[in-house]
């Protein structure tokens, strides 16, 4: 009776972790398919003339030109700057000059957009209230320079991230208006 119990907790066992990393799958590949590029998702931002496909669960705030996230105290800001490439805005951007504007500079990185824009990624440490944050400046664009800051905290960076860059993905001086999503929130 004994060896009966045991066989029986054992594929209790097994079927119960089976069943946990299962549904960790599932979750990973439905998290992973939100961060894919879609053109048809690409909305306006508010108040300039740039597309992107904002992060779930970001609200719109036409105060700041982006994107909020309140639970995180993130915010997705959007600026147009004309006359000026970004190759421009980044023979400036030194570490020096970052320092100076009471930021800590911690690298940079090339990036290209969905639509092969090539861009360049400032990321930069501060703190406000006595949270560490971290600010990812990003410069694209062809015939102006959008200028994109995403600021989080240092805590959730690992968690935002990936939204983060599938964000930058997205952006973009035009889209396919037939396609353009422009559902007011």
């Amino acid at each position: 009776m004994r060896l009966i119990y045991l066989i029986f907790i054992v594929l209790f066992v097994h079927s119960f972790l089976y069943s946990q990393t299962d549904k960790l799958a599932e979750f990973v590949d439905s998290q992973q398919a939100k961060l894919i590029y879609d053109e048809a998702k690409l909305e306006k931002v508010p108040n300039l003339n740039v597309f992107v496909i904002p992060p779930e669960y970001f609200e719109e705030d036409p105060s700041i030109n982006g994107y909020v996230h309140p639970g995180s105290a993130t915010t997705i800001q959007i600026l147009e700057v004309e006359g000026y490439s970004y190759k421009d805005i980044e023979k400036g951007m030194t570490p020096d000059y970052i320092a100076s504007q009471g930021y800590t500079y911690m690298g940079k990185q090339e990036f290209t957009t969905a639509d092969n824009v090539p861009g360049i990624i400032y990321f930069v440490q501060f703190e406000s209230n006595n949270i560490e944050y971290e600010r990812c400046m990003f410069f694209t664009g062809n015939s102006k320079t959008i200028w994109v800051n995403v600021n989080y905290p240092v805590s959730m960076k690992k968690l935002l991230l990936p939204q983060i860059e599938a964000f930058l993905y997205s952006v973009t001086e035009s889209a396919n208006t037939n396609e353009i999503n422009t559902i007011q929130r």
